[in-house]
C-alpha cells in the first residue's frame, strides 16, 4: 500500500468516524443509536 493510499484511507476513516459521532449525538432514540453502532462496526473490520 502506497503512502498516498494510506493517507487517503486515514482521511476517509476520520471523515466516517466524525459522521458517525454526529449521527449518534443527533439520534433521537436508543434503537436508532443501536442501529448506527451496528453499521459503524461493519466499517471497522
Amino acid at each position: 500500500m502506497s503512502m498516498i493510499e494510506r493517507i487517503r484511507n486515514h482521511r476517509v476513516a476520520t471523515r466516517r468516524a466524525r459522521a458517525i459521532e454526529h449521527a449518534l449525538r443527533s439520534a433521537n432514540s436508543p434503537s436508532v443509536r443501536d442501529e448506527l453502532l451496528v453499521i459503524a462496526q461493519r466499517h471497522v473490520s
